[in-house]
């Protein structure tokens, strides 16, 4: 099999209803649901070596003197597939990527518990506390190829130059092992015999959320509905999950060696929310308070009007600050040294944060700052989208609609991008925004 899965799956669940008082009712559920052990795609850089290869390009050996030409960028040509001719010593000399055969189930263990009170017959208030704890999760990637830290210490020894043992047995190399030197670092690799190899959804990993939620409903009573839900929450995990694409930054971990360098916010957490809903048929027209007795006419303009809104209040995602790599682990990720309160006053698109707070960490370290920072987010979203529609009825099966609708109505400024990387000449300067006020007017019929 591709990987040996764990058959020792159970997934038990309990859900529990209790009518306290006729206008009190609590609810309490646990439950465990499981993913998959193992997304076996291209896109995740999982793919079928030997029976497939790429040949790179060697712009350099030493980060200075030029290799490979753009004049003859293969000089010993292409590397050929070979199927599984080559067994344990497939793909020597270049960059891989594998994972970890025997896997476990990554799993999510989820609970709440909810009292909900009626205050009167349309209006209900709802007190909930949830909480999600995933176990064994999988990381995007790893380099499993790194220096441990004791090798890591040797500091400037790693860049110097040894005779290489390969020389001879590898043909052709991405990163110098088939030259007749190699650097001493590379030879101190768990795997020298590999230019890196990337641990490919590394299981093992883990997220913790907890969250508060108070909700208010009344349902539509008098012309009138209206909802409004605030969550007080806290995300933390030492993984960015499996796919790239929803979470900015680098997602390679820190260090292999250590997993709890990780440990942060995530990159979603959101500590406060609220969000208002709100309908609204204005009181105007025939048979309403206000002009009720009004002709035709005048109700098919003044009345039969309804009013939308919907305000949302968002805390900014925790920034995740990068810095040039030094580290010289030849696989682990740097951050930048926390050295300062990172936050101004008065936080501009110009400048959002205090730059002097972070240092370029000296070489053959990780740097200090977390994955994320904890004191430091983007912009919260203060945004209200407005509506105010109307339907004629001229017959029963021919109704006539209009509606008018403002995105942003006060139109606000959101800051949507910082740039994160400490040592950019934009370095803590918002390079992208939410959209603008945007108003439109539709017209529909139905027949």
């Amino acid at each position: 099999p591709i990987y040996i899965p764990q058959y020792s799956n159970i997934a038990p669940r309990i859900g529990l209803g209790y009518r306290v008082t006729d206008k009190l009712v609590m609810r309490a559920g646990f439950g465990m649901f499981y993913s998959s052990a193992l997304i076996m795609a291209g896109y995740q850089g999982l793919t079928l070596y030997g029976f497939s290869t790429e040949t790179d390009m060697v712009g350099s050996l030493d980060g200075i003197t030029p290799h490979d030409l753009m004049s003859n960028p293969f000089p010993k040509g292409l590397i050929q597939p070979v199927g599984k001719a080559d067994g344990t010593m497939t793909e020597v000399g270049q960059s891989m990527n594998a994972f970890v055969q025997k896997r476990p189930t990554p799993y999510m263990e989820q609970w709440m518990w909810d009292a909900q009170y009626g205050l009167t017959r349309n209006d209900t208030i709802d007190l909930i506390y949830m909480g999600n704890h995933g176990v064994k999760l999988n990381n995007k990637r790893s380099i499993a190829n790194q220096l441990t830290h004791e090798d890591q210490a040797m500091g400037n020894n790693l860049l110097e130059q040894v005779n290489n043992p390969f020389y001879g047995y590898i043909t052709n190399s991405a990163c110098g092992l088939d030259q007749p030197t190699i650097t001493w670092g590379q030879l101190l690799r768990p795997w020298p015999e590999y230019c890196s190899i990337t641990d490919r959804q590394q299981p093992g990993f883990s997220s913790w959320y907890d969250a508060l939620e108070v909700n208010y409903n009344h349902r539509w009573s008098r012309g009138l509905q209206f909802l409004a839900s605030f969550t007080w929450s806290k995300y933390l995990d030492n993984t960015t999950g499996i796919d790239q694409n929803v979470v900015p930054g680098n997602w390679t971990q820190m260090d292999y060696y250590d997993r709890m360098r990780d440990k942060s916010l995530d990159h979603n957490d959101m500590p406060k929310s609220l969000a208002i809903s709100t309908i609204y048929e204005l009181p105007v027209g025939r048979g309403k308070h206000f002009g009720s007795n009004m002709g035709k006419a005048a109700d098919g303009v003044l009345g039969g009007w309804q009013f939308s809104t919907i305000g949302t209040f968002k805390d900014g995602f925790p920034l995740a600050i990068g810095a040039n790599d030094n580290t010289g682990s030849l696989g682990g990720t740097q951050r930048p040294d926390c050295v300062g309160n990172p936050n101004i006053p008065n936080p501009t698109a110009d400048m959002w944060l205090n730059t002097a707070a972070f240092a370029q960490p000296a070489p053959y370290t990780f740097g200090s700052c977390p994955r994320t920072m904890p004191n430091l987010r983007n912009m919260g979203l203060n945004n209200w989208d407005m509506n105010i529609h109307k339907v004629w009825t001229l017959r029963e099966q021919l109704r006539i609609q209009f509606r008018a609708e403002a995105y942003n109505a006060f139109n606000r400024t959101y800051l949507t991008g910082i740039d994160q990387s400490y040592g950019s000449a934009t370095f803590g300067q918002a390079y992208q925004s939410g959209s603008p006020r945007s108003i439109q007017f539709g017209l529909k019929v139905n027949w």
